[in-house]
């Protein structure tokens, strides 16, 4: 079975940055620790979020991104990029959204969790590490990271062997939907096909299901 590792363990508390000549309130500052941190449901312990309406909640209690990607990001943009750049609880070395599929089921730790939605690119990121683009760059690349849900929970540490213990027939990659919710030429055949795909969180079906019937992409 496939597998990778957790190599940055973070939680943060609820900051503001600036944004369009004012302050949002947002947690993406987020702090590294080594853990051993509890998960339960709602994410882990001592973790916050500012914005409950697109952030947070049962379906989006883990925010995990590639490490490979940073390297990319940096190489593109020609400059550091200020971490954590998107938010993330864990970041992970050996997977990338090409490799990981809606309803993968993952063993971490002491806990087992299910992989959600892709993460959908906001304008946070960008206000936060200052490069203007870079929502529009993630909706383009498609390494916009991921979500979890939590089946057991438990605790979860840097350093632990993440295991990919069931994987849903049928489901597509975060890669896959990315490049179909984020076509510059809407394909409806294809982003029906991807609503249906299983385990898929309902925010992210009903907003295939809206653009696959001419509609805007609202989030």
């Amino acid at each position: 079975m496939q597998s990778f590792h957790v190599a940055e363990l973070r939680i943060g508390t609820i900051g503001s940055v600036a944004h369009a000549g004012g302050t949002v309130r947002t947690a993406i500052a987020k702090r590294r620790v080594p853990g051993p941190l509890e998960l339960g449901p709602l994410g882990f312990q001592g973790d916050t979020v500012a914005d409950t309406e697109h952030h947070g909640g049962p379906e989006k209690a883990v925010c995990v991104y590639a490490a490979a990607r940073y390297p990319l990001w940096e190489r593109d943009l020609g400059a550091p990029l200020k971490r954590p750049a998107f938010g993330e609880n864990l970041l992970v070395d050996g997977v990338v959204e090409e490799d990981v599929r809606v309803g993968d089921v993952v063993a971490i730790g002491t806990t087992v969790v299910a992989v959600s939605q892709p993460r959908v690119p906001c304008y946070v990121p960008a206000a936060y590490t200052g490069h203007k683009q870079l929502t529009v760059d993630l909706r383009r690349t498609g390494w916009t990271g991921w979500y979890l849900r939590v089946l057991e929970p438990g605790q979860v540490a840097e350093g632990d062997v993440a295991t990919v213990v069931e994987r849903v027939a049928g489901a597509w990659s975060v890669a896959e939907l990315n490049a179909v919710r984020y076509a510059a030429v809407p394909d409806r055949e294809a982003l029906r096909a991807a609503a249906a795909t299983p385990a898929l969180n309902a925010s992210w079906r009903e907003a295939l299901q809206r653009l696959a019937e001419g509609g805007r992409d609202d989030e």
